[in-house]
């Protein structure tokens, strides 16, 4: 279970000029800075992780505004799928000749022990004289 934060815009520490400035630079629209002030105590950013709702939050009281981050609940974490994980193609499948059983391909069947691939010492042994 991942905690999840909000970020409460509670007032202004600074004036209202110097506040909407900073906003401003930060590409908040003047708009948005005004209902903020007028609707203070006012949540501004929800569903972040603690580090995230800090850098919200240090932003914002850095143009002077008066912030909270409050706990808001938990989020249980989604499993993650384990990329490491191979799949096999359909070209990694044989199935045996003698019993029938698919399976990934190998030297001997898995299920009845027939030998799939011959291995060197098995072959003919080649003619090495050139004969």
């Amino acid at each position: 279970m991942t905690k999840k934060y909000r970020v409460v815009f509670q007032g202004l520490i600074k004036d209202s000029e110097t506040f909407e400035t900073q906003m401003r630079r930060l590409g908040v629209p003047v708009e948005t800075v005004e209902y903020m002030i007028r609707k203070a105590p006012l949540i501004l950013k929800q569903d972040l992780t603690l580090e995230a709702a800090r850098q919200y939050a240090d932003s914002v009281l850095q143009a002077g505004g008066r912030v909270t981050i409050q706990e808001h609940g938990c989020v249980e974490e989604s499993r993650r799928i384990d990329r490491s994980i191979q799949i096999a193609s359909f070209e990694d499948f044989t199935m045996c000749p003698q019993c029938g059983f698919k399976q990934t391909k190998g030297e001997i069947c898995v299920k009845c022990g027939f030998r799939l691939k011959k291995t060197g010492k098995e072959r003919e042994p080649e003619n090495v004289a050139g004969h």
